[in-house]
């Protein structure tokens, strides 16, 4: 059985980020939007849409497409999956 819970695409991830600094659940470093998805009640980002902005997610699982995508854009994806190591993707 599959876990289950909420799942976000990045381009909801795009439109949400400003609001989420705003509503102090993310905050800036420099250039880049430092955001807890799993803090949030997020289990996985999913790749579809794009980002142009550099983002820091945690969230507990994360496509290959939007770690890809989040990379690209010149920020990074820390997945965390219950019972494993963090793997940081940068």
């Amino acid at each position: 059985m599959r876990p289950r819970g909420p799942t976000l695409n990045l381009w909801q991830l795009s439109a949400m980020t400003e609001k989420l600094v705003n509503e102090k659940k993310a905050q800036l470093a420099g250039e880049k939007i430092i955001i807890d998805l799993k803090a949030l009640g997020v289990r996985k980002l999913l790749g579809s849409g794009s980002i142009s902005r550099a983002v820091q997610v945690t969230v507990g699982e994360c496509s290959e497409n939007a770690v890809k995508k989040i990379k690209d854009a010149g920020g990074e994806a820390i997945v965390t999956k219950p019972g494993a190591q963090p793997v940081t993707a940068k």
